[in-house]
Parts: structure tokens; C-alpha cells; sequence
């Protein structure tokens, strides 16, 4: 077992990605690099890591007061273990911390499977465990934009065809961002937070234009861009952005990060329009899947299917 600390597991970033991309048991956008570095920096800058490799196995967690948990643990996407043998080095990373009393959090995991069962029986011994989260997302498969929209019932495609046709009478073109750089990105964010402070989650204070939120996305760009797997794609009105949709690509995989458009265009529809456009886009450039994110009632109806994954706590047993 090696340890990692921030710099270490900087290092070996592509080494590790490598290894979410192989692995058929973790969120392989969501656990990559690009998603739980960003997020660590952002939102616990100042925690300690605790973390190990062996070979192509790694376990990843930061240590904040009373509790050992992923490094992104808000919304549970990210597995804080990767690799064929990351159970077993769990299972040497925690006895390697000897009687600290820390509960473990482990979120992103399969809710069935030999990992899962594995984890479970290497814990139990030494630990109390329960279910601490179940966390839904909703899926759309793409095969091509026909196709897509046969899926859908006739008052979605009606509605989403009135929409379109006020959008487009509104004088509102759309703009695909592909290509951007690494260098570049801190300018597309820039157009991205333009649209934000326009928006009803900036006004409510959920936008991505403050706080550690506009950290994170902040850092995430630019590795997204390194790797061409950032795509942005904007609403235009004379010249303006009105609209964005940002996401990020793993495979053949497209993952929908924020959305968001100037409040005063609602009434439009701007944001089924936004998301359509994308779709088409997106299947014919292959792409297989579109991961819209956590449960709410709007992804449903642009969805097929549900990943489900659980988070479990880990209580230490006195004496143990």
C-alpha cells in the first residue's frame, strides 16, 4: 500500500482515470480526476487526505473531524473505490489508522454486487454499518434524435415542437463551444457565469456564479477541456448569450453538468429547447448516453432509465 497525498494523487491522475475507465463498478465521469480533485479543492481545501494505491487499485477519502468520507460526498456520484483489489486496501487503509474512532462514508457503490457484498463482510467484524444514502439519477439513451423522440408521449413532442417555434421567433440561434482548451477555459466559464447572474438560481443564490460552486466548475473546465471532453453550448440573441448548457464526456458517455438561462425568457421554453438541441447534437456525434443527473421531476420526462447507488456508514465497534 502507498500513500497519496494531494500532490502524489495529482501525479498520477492519468494512472488513476485509467483505472475508473476500467472499472464496471463506479460512475466513470464522477469519479474521475476531473470531478472529485475540483471538488476537494473547492469545498474542503483545508481537510486531510487519506489515501492509497496498490498497482491499479486506489481508495480515496478525506479525513474532516469525526468522519472518513469520499472526497466528493454531497451528492454520492463518486465511488471512493476503484479497482479490482480497492476493497482489500480499504480494509489495510482504514486498520492502517489505528484507534482514531473515525466513522467511515463510502457513497457511489453498486446497491448489489460482489464489491458491495465483499465491503460488507470485510467491515462487519469491526464496524456497525447502515444504508446512509440511496442517491437516483435519471438516464437518456441516445440513438438518434427520431428515434429519441418516438420515446417520448405526444404532449411532450408537441409541446417541446411550440416551444422550439417560439424560441425561434424570438431571434435565438444556438452556438456549440467544441475545442475549447485548456487555456480557453477560464474565458468560456466567463460566458457561462454571464448567463448565470441572469438566471432564477443566481437570484435565489443556488448559481454556480458564487461560492465554492463557481470554484468548483472553475477548476473542473479546464481539466475537462485538456482531455476535449468539455462541451458548452449556448442560446444566442443578438449577439448575446441567453442560454447555456455545459457537460462533459467519459466513452461514449455525456454527463449534463449546469444549465441555466436568462429568467426573463422563460416564458419561451428556453430550457426544454436548450436541452432538445443538445440531444440532437449529441446523437449524431455517437454519443450513447446522456446522464442528466440527480432525481427531479423535469429529468424524468427526458429520461429512459435509473443508476441507482448507495452511500453506507461505517460506525467503529468499542474494543475493536
Amino acid at each position: 500500500m502507498k500513500s497519496l497525498d494531494r500532490a502524489a494523487l495529482e501525479a498520477c491522475a492519468a494512472e488513476y482515470d485509467a483505472a475508473v475507465d476500467g472499472d464496471p463498478d463506479v460512475d466513470r465521469f464522477c469519479t474521475r480526476s476531473d470531478w472529485i480533485l475540483p471538488f476537494h479543492d473547492a469545498f474542503q481545501p483545508g481537510s486531510e487526505l487519506v489515501a492509497a494505491r496498490s498497482g491499479g487499485s486506489f481508495a480515496l477519502l478525506a479525513s474532516r473531524g469525526p468522519l472518513l468520507e469520499p472526497l466528493e460526498a454531497m451528492w454520492g456520484f463518486a465511488s471512493p473505490l476503484v479497482g479490482e483489489s480497492c476493497v482489500e486496501l480499504l480494509l489495510e487503509l482504514v486498520a492502517s489508522r489505528g484507534r482514531t474512532g473515525q466513522r467511515l462514508h463510502l457513497s457511489g457503490l453498486p446497491p448489489r454486487g460482489a464489491r458491495t457484498r465483499a465491503l460488507v463482510a470485510g467491515l462487519e467484524p469491526t464496524h456497525a454499518l447502515a444504508v446512509a444514502s440511496v442517491t437516483e439519477r435519471f438516464v437518456a439513451k441516445l440513438d438518434d434524435w427520431d428515434g429519441y423522440l418516438s420515446r417520448r408521449s405526444a404532449k411532450f413532442r408537441a409541446g417541446l415542437r411550440a416551444a422550439q417555434r417560439r424560441v425561434a421567433g424570438a431571434g435565438i440561434s444556438f452556438e456549440a463551444l467544441e475545442g475549447v482548451t485548456a487555456a480557453g477555459a477560464a474565458a468560456a466559464y466567463e460566458r457561462v457565469l454571464a448567463v448565470e447572474r441572469r438566471s432564477w438560481k443566481s437570484a435565489s443564490e443556488n448559481g454556480v456564479d458564487r461560492g465554492p460552486m463557481r470554484a468548483f466548475y472553475a477548476g473542473m473546465f479546464p481539466r475537462l477541456a485538456a482531455r476535449g471532453a468539455l462541451s458548452l453550448l449556448f442560446a444566442m440573441q443578438d449577439g448575446e448569450g441567453v442560454g447555456y448548457l455545459a457537460g462533459g464526456r467519459a466513452g461514449h458517455a455525456f454527463r449534463g453538468l449546469q444549465f441555466s438561462f436568462d429568467e426573463r425568457l422563460r416564458p419561451l421554453g428556453l430550457g426544454n429547447v436548450l436541452q432538445a438541441e443538445m440531444i440532437a447534437r449529441l446523437s449524431l456525434a455517437g454519443v450513447g448516453t446522456y446522464d442528466l443527473g440527480a432525481q427531479s421531476a423535469y429529468k424524468a420526462r427526458w429520461a429512459e432509465g435509473r443508476l441507482l447507488t448507495v452511500g453506507i456508514f461505517a460506525q467503529p465497534l468499542a474494543g475493536k
